[in-house]
């Protein structure tokens, strides 16, 4: 079942009978990465303005730091039911629903008055967020199988990589030039314009008589199915590592810019730029070795370079051999590692259960959406100062990255066997 991508399970039964997709295209991959951009994007442009919300509100930087928090906390949350919700009711609808609504978050961000009130629109920001995500995985596999989807989710990480090195830039002149409140201004009319966009041009991917009814009773067989699946879940968590490896530097960017780096609320571009263009990097490269080496020898050549860029990145800095660039050398090998496997993941771990994708992409978004929320709440506040540490939480990533996927090609092997 799992041996080849290019003969998953999605080629099976859950495509009978309908024609042969056509292949994805460059629109294609534009269209679902402005989609999927949203969370991230949220979650990074108004990291630049944490130290002027912390004055203007009368907190400290951690304070601020946990209005991170709580939307990634709210947006986990909420990745378990609305892949659930889009298999019942379709992924077109719910993706329009949560872009508006969320738009009106920002709104009510934007006028915030204190802490406490922020980090309540950040919690409704939060639960809309994860719509684009997960519903983005989704579509593509509803509509394309093994290679055609592993190349489309590439490529749309390419473009959805350009989303957390534009947001802090963006966010930084935004702050300078207007202000705080200005930021939340931006990303309503951001997620209106996605929208707009997604009502004129998104093909509904799911046909009615492939919809699963929303009831209790299903959807908690459905979870429970999914949860004891020991290679999905091993799968998904060990996605979920891989992510958290590289979205330490994202959560943790005021701090790797301000104190680390020593630069200023505008330089977030010296950070982002290099690690996104790594991303891109490791997006465009991954579907070209898979097609030479097979998924399984990419998957774990990529962990194995994880491995060692945590190794040496930690060596670096003890070494005294830090400071800009060299800080971000190891970091940017990781992010080039980690994204040209991730797209495999993906999809072989969407591939377990074909005929509830939403479902499945919900609990693999409930797992990449908690590593960004460890890495916001727990491991940033432990690391701050320090870039060997950093590098340390990159290396525990890898090698639980490696435990979890060793698990799934056990299964894979066995299942290979039946």
């Amino acid at each position: 079942m799992m041996g080849k991508i290019e003969a998953t399970s999605g080629t099976g039964a859950d495509n009978a009978g309908k024609a042969a997709p056509r292949s994805p295209s460059f629109g294609d991959a534009a269209l679902l990465a402005a989609i999927s951009s949203l969370g991230p994007f949220a979650a990074n442009t108004y990291v630049p303005a944490f130290g002027t919300i912390a004055a203007d509100l009368g907190t400290t930087m951690v304070g601020v730091q946990q209005t991170l928090s709580v939307y990634l906390a709210a947006y986990a949350v909420s990745a378990l039911f609305v892949g659930a919700i889009s298999d019942a009711v379709g992924r077109k609808p719910v993706i329009i629903a949560a872009t508006l609504v969320f738009a009106a978050a920002s709104i009510g961000a934007m006028f915030a008055d204190s802490l406490e009130a922020l980090y309540c629109w950040r919690v409704l920001q939060g639960m809309c967020a994860s719509v684009g995500a997960v519903l983005s995985q989704a579509v593509i596999r509803d509509r394309w199988d093994g290679a055609d989807a592993a190349r489309l989710i590439g490529l749309t990480a390419i473009l959805f990589a350009l989303a957390p090195a534009a947001a802090p830039v963006a966010g930084g002149w935004i702050t300078l030039l207007a202000g705080w409140r200005a930021v939340f201004a931006f990303l309503a009319l951001f997620n209106v314009c996605v929208a707009l966009l997604v009502w004129r041009c998104l093909k509904e991917s799911l046909e009615r008589q492939r919809r699963q009814p929303f009831r209790a009773g299903p959807l908690l067989s459905g979870y429970f199915r999914a949860v004891r699946h020991k290679a999905f879940m091993a799968g998904a968590l060990g996605h979920g590592f891989a992510f958290l490896g590289t979205i330490v530097y994202s959560a943790g960017a005021a701090d790797f810019v301000l104190h680390i780096m020593a630069r200023d609320v505008n330089d977030f571009g010296l950070l982002m730029v290099p690690l996104v263009a790594a991303t891109m990097v490791g997006a465009f490269i991954g579907p070209r070795i898979m097609a030479k080496i097979g998924n399984w020898r990419l998957i774990f050549g990529g962990i194995l370079v994880m491995v060692a860029s945590g190794i040496l990145g930690i060596w670096l800095e003890l070494e005294g051999v830090g400071g800009y660039p060299a800080v971000i050398v190891f970091p940017m090998i990781y992010n080039v590692a980690v994204s040209a496997v991730r797209p495999v993941m993906n999809v072989m771990n969407l591939d377990w259960f074909p005929t509830r994708r939403g479902l499945a992409a919900s609990i693999q978004q409930f797992c990449l959406t908690m590593a960004f929320c460890l890495s916001s709440s727990v491991f940033v506040p432990l690391v701050m100062g320090e870039a060997w540490k950093y590098s340390a939480v990159m290396l525990g990533a890898a090698l639980m990255t490696a435990c979890l996927w060793l698990v799934v090609r056990s299964a894979a092997k066995r299942a290979e066997r039946r």
